[in-house]
C-alpha cells in the first residue's frame, strides 16, 4: 500500500513538473559525443539490451556510451565491448543523487532508456527532457517524460523491442545476438580454483531461476531423472549452478546424485561464464544463465514453459546447437502453476541431450 501511494505521489509530482517543463523532442543528434543509457533490471534483461547497446555504439562509433545498470547486475554492461563506463545505480535517492551530479557539467547528447525500473526514468528526464528515447511498454506509467518514445508492442523477439528504441536513436542495423565477452584473466582465475575441470568434459545444469517466477523452473524430481540417466549413458561431469534461490533444489539434486558437483551459490555470475564458455552443454529453463548461454555460444537446451515461449524468449541464432523442449499449453489444467512443468516429456529432454552431446566438441566412444 505505502509504495503505491508513493508512486502515485511520484508520478503526480512529475505530470506537474512536465507540465511546465515539457519533454518537446527536439531533433536527436546525428553526432553525439555522449549517450547515456539506462539498462536497470535483471541478468536476462541486461543481455537483451546489449544488442540494442551494440547498435548504438555501431550507429555512433565516435560517441562515448555511458550504461547506468542496477548496482547488483554491473557484470552484464561490463563484459560488453561496445561500454566505455558503467555507473551502478540503486533506489536510494543518495545515489540518484550522484548520478544527477555526475552529469552537471557534462550533460548527455543523447539518452535510451532500455529495460528499465521505474525509478529510472525521471533520471532519464532530468538529464536530456528533449532527447529522450525510450519504449512505452518498459516506462509504462512513466512513458510521458519521454521526448522520442517508441512503441515496440507486437515485436516478434524480446531482443527486437530494445533494437528498436535502439535504431530509433540512430543505432546501427546489426546482428540480434546479446553480447557478452568472456575476459582471459577470469578464466586463468577459474582454471586455478576448479583445477580438475580443466581437462574434463561436463554438461552444466542451472538449478532455476529467481523465486518471483517459479512456475518456469524445472520440477528438481526431473533434474535427479535426467542426471541418472545421463550417468548412465555418458561420461560428462555434472555440474549444478544457481543463485541462492537455488539452494533447496541443489542440495536436493546433490543427495540423489552424489556424483555430481554442486557449485550452487558458490559461483559468480563472471565464473557461471567461464563455467558455460568451456561446457559441452547447458540444461536450463527460462533463466538469466540460460540467455548468458545464447550469448556466450554455449550449446543450450532450453526448457520453456508455454508462458515463456521460444518465439519471444529462446535463442535468435540455432548454429551453436542450442534445442528448445517447449511445454504446450493445456486446453485446461488443474495443476499448481509450479506443477506445470512436470508436463515435459522426459523422453524429449534426453533425446534433445543426446544430439547437442553428439554435436558437442568433446565426443566419446561408449
Amino acid at each position: 500500500m505505502w509504495n503505491q501511494f508513493t508512486r502515485f505521489l511520484n508520478e503526480l509530482f512529475y505530470r506537474a513538473l512536465s507540465f511546465f517543463l515539457p519533454p518537446n523532442p527536439l531533433p536527436l543528434p546525428s553526432h553525439p559525443k555522449l549517450i547515456l543509457v539506462f539498462s536497470t533490471t535483471g541478468i536476462g534483461d541486461g543481455l537483451f539490451d546489449s544488442a540494442a547497446i551494440k547498435s548504438l555504439k555501431q550507429g555512433h562509433p565516435k560517441a562515448k556510451v555511458i550504461v547506468v545498470t542496477h548496482h547488483r547486475r554491473q557484470s552484464i554492461a561490463n563484459h560488453n565491448p561496445f561500454v566505455e563506463e558503467v555507473i551502478p545505480l540503486s533506489k536510494s535517492p543518495f545515489s540518484q543523487a550522484r548520478l544527477l551530479r555526475r552529469f552537471l557539467g557534462e550533460k548527455p547528447d543523447l539518452i535510451v532508456a532500455l529495460r528499465v525500473n521505474e525509478e529510472a526514468v525521471p533520471l532519464g528526464y532530468l538529464l536530456n527532457r528533449h532527447a529522450f528515447v525510450g519504449a512505452i511498454e518498459r516506462c509504462q506509467r512513466l512513458s510521458f517524460l519521454l521526448s522520442h518514445p517508441v512503441c515496440t508492442k507486437g515485436m516478434p523477439h524480446i531482443v527486437e523491442e530494445t533494437l528498436k528504441v535502439a535504431e530509433t536513436a540512430g543505432g546501427a542495423h546489426v546482428d540480434r545476438g546479446m553480447v557478452y565477452r568472456v575476459k582471459e584473466e577470469e578464466c586463468s582465475a577459474f582454471d586455478k580454483k576448479q583445477p580438475h575441470l580443466r581437462s574434463t568434459p561436463y554438461v552444466v545444469f542451472q538449478t532455476g531461476g529467481g523465486k518471483t517466477l517459479l512456475w518456469r523452473n524445472w520440477p528438481v524430481a526431473s533434474y535427479i531423472k535426467t542426471i541418472q540417466w545421463m550417468k548412465r549413458h555418458y561420461p560428462h561431469q555434472i555440474i549444478l549452478t544457481g543463485g541462492s534461490d537455488n539452494e533447496t533444489a541443489g542440495a536436493a539434486i546433490a543427495k540423489e546424485c552424489p556424483e555430481v558437483i554442486n557449485l550452487v551459490q558458490k559461483t559468480t555470475l563472471e565464473e557461471t561464464a567461464v563455467l558455460l564458455q568451456k561446457a559441452a552443454m547447458l540444461v536450463s529453463s527460462d533463466t538469466g544463465v540460460m540467455h548468458l548461454g545464447f550469448a556466450i555460444n554455449c550449446p543450450t537446451l532450453a526448457i520453456l514453459h508455454y508462458q515463456s515461449p521460444a518465439r519471444i524468449y529462446g535463442p535468435l541464432d540455432f548454429s551453436p546447437g542450442h534445442e528448445i523442449v517447449e511445454l504446450s499449453k493445456p486446453s485446461s489444467s488443474s495443476l499448481h502453476p509450479e506443477e506445470e512443468m512436470l508436463g515435459i516429456p522426459q523422453n524429449k529432454v534426453q533425446e534433445a541431450i543426446g544430439r547437442i552431446l553428439l554435436r558437442s566438441k568433446f565426443k566419446f566412444k561408449f
